[in-house]
């Protein structure tokens, strides 16, 4: 009897093992975010976790990688959309959107700098691609950091491609303080 039940117990340990290492690489990942990478919600050091699974959609943290570097951006637009920024004004599709999730980069950038100086500079989905598009292709994503100073983004590196998506943060381990799920604000 005492047999049969430890047998019963190392076996429902070991799938209980087997079942998190594959929901961990298939499913779920971790991710520390490093300097670079860091934005008005997320600060260096703060552990995050990658949902592999979950497609990217507007104003979601997305982690991609770039010649071997991971990064975090927030997700500005997607495919079969216009993007442009004017005087510090995002355009989706013509239409202004809100963002206050910058606001307050913003609000200290302007007044530490020269005011004739945007916080993000003037772009366009034609200036990003070289006037190879004028809308977001399928499978691509325009990507923007909150500190619109970091230009380690779709300016930099053109259009994001869906293969180069690690996941969409979902949620953040530590500090634990701000432990809990992220939503898109």
């Amino acid at each position: 009897m005492v047999k049969r039940d430890l047998i019963r117990n190392i076996i429902l340990a070991l799938i209980a093992i087997l079942t998190l290492v594959l929901l961990r690489y298939f499913v779920f990942s971790t991710f520390k975010v490093h300097e670079d990478a860091k934005n008005s919600y997320l600060d260096s050091g703060d552990v995050v976790v990658v949902n592999r699974n979950q497609p990217p959609k507007y104003k979601d943290f997305i982690v991609y990688k770039v010649k071997d570097i991971y990064y975090i951006s927030r997700v500005i637009a997607t495919e079969g959309e216009q993007a442009r920024v004017i005087d510090d004004v995002l355009y989706v599709d013509n239409v202004y959107k809100d963002e206050p999730y910058i606001e307050n980069l913003k609000t200290a950038y302007l007044s530490t700098s020269d005011t004739q100086t945007a916080f993000t500079s003037d772009f366009s989905l034609e200036t990003i691609t070289n006037n190879k598009y004028t809308t977001i292709p399928k499978g691509y994503y325009l990507v923007l950091n909150d500190n619109r100073q970091n230009t380690n983004d779709s300016r930099k590196f053109g259009l994001i491609k869906k293969n180069q998506i690690q996941g969409v943060i979902t949620f953040k381990l530590f500090p634990l303080n701000q432990f809990g799920f992220i939503k898109a604000e």
